[in-house]
């Protein structure tokens, strides 16, 4: 256990449990790796590629911007993602939902640092009892559409409480991990659970001060970087694939 000290009080970083482990690794098209070793602050990789198969999220898209508008934006979007997590907890969901700031390269120098959405929801949890039918559900199974609507919907919350800019996308699309560039590993919603993903904790990162404002006290920390595998690995980062 870690402890982490801001303005708003203290957050605890606890090892993750064996459920909680579980539950990502089921729920994740190609589960999760536990590293021997330690790689430069990464214990775990959450596998964004088998073989030639790539894990799919969804980019809420911003209009493209200068390099020094990008990062601006990319702490916004870090700060109001972490700011959003208590008001989407209250929803009650059991599946993994991971948001994400990315920064992605365009031409002429521009970039495009929106949030991406990667999860699967629980078939036996309430998301997946209101399936809305669109493409989104038939992508990532039944209630994610429910689950990324709720964030989203969390998201514009915290803008207004925060009074912290949220783009105005410009379209919600399915795309390939790669396609996101660099894709920052913030925190994770596992059912009632917030994992963080950061391999790097510092105090002076102003998420922590957010998080802890809202409420949150204690998450577990699973310092992790997207992996990519063969298909004969699977069954190791996936037991039940």
């Amino acid at each position: 256990m870690s402890t982490i000290n801001t303005p708003q009080g203290q957050l605890e970083l606890l090892a993750p449990p064996a459920d909680v482990l579980r539950s990502i690794r089921s729920l994740l098209p190609f589960g999760i790796v536990r590293f021997p070793n330690a790689h430069e602050g990464a214990h775990y990789g959450l596998v964004m590629q088998c073989g030639d198969k790539e894990v799919y999220g969804v980019k809420q898209q911003p209009v493209p911007c200068d390099k020094k508008q990008g990062r601006v934006a990319h702490t916004a979007n870090s700060i109001l993602i972490a700011h959003s997590i208590a008001g989407y907890l209250r929803t009650g969901f059991s599946g993994v939902f991971m948001p994400s700031a990315y920064v992605r390269k365009k031409d002429a120098g521009m970039v495009e640092s929106g949030i991406a959405y990667f999860g699967a929801p629980s078939p036996q949890g309430i998301e997946a009892q209101s399936p809305s039918g669109t493409s989104y559900d038939r992508v990532f199974g039944s209630g994610f559409t429910t689950m990324m609507t709720s964030f989203i919907h969390a998201l514009k919350q915290s803008s207004r409480d925060t009074r912290i800019g949220l783009f105005q996308p410009i379209g919600l699309d399915v795309r390939p991990r790669l396609h996101f560039g660099t894709l920052g590993f913030g925190f994770m919603v596992v059912g009632p659970h917030v994992v963080c993903l950061k391999c790097h904790v510092s105090e002076q990162d102003p998420v922590w001060t957010v998080l802890r404002g809202t409420g949150i006290c204690r998450l577990y920390h699973l310092p992790s970087v997207p992996l990519a595998i063969e298909e004969s690995q699977l069954p190791t980062a996936k037991p039940s694939a």
